[in-house]
């Protein structure tokens, strides 16, 4: 029972982390995007998100268990 408590903190606070970072990342790449920007960056921002569900789904799974 305190393994899965554990595992289900953790991975709650790194989806949220990723989430934070997203946010970060947009307003950074929204006022400084130009030609030199990387084409690669918004399929970043769009798998961090998908990451971030990811560990909370699996977070709070871990805490239901």
């Amino acid at each position: 029972m305190n393994a899965n408590l554990i595992i289900g903190i953790v991975a709650i606070l790194i989806g949220l982390f990723q989430f934070y970072s997203v946010h970060k990342s947009w307003k950074t790449l929204r006022v400084s995007m130009n030609s030199h920007s990387s084409l690669f960056m918004p399929f970043a921002i769009w798998y961090s998100i998908f990451f971030g569900l990811i560990f909370i789904g699996l977070g709070i799974s871990a805490l239901l268990a």
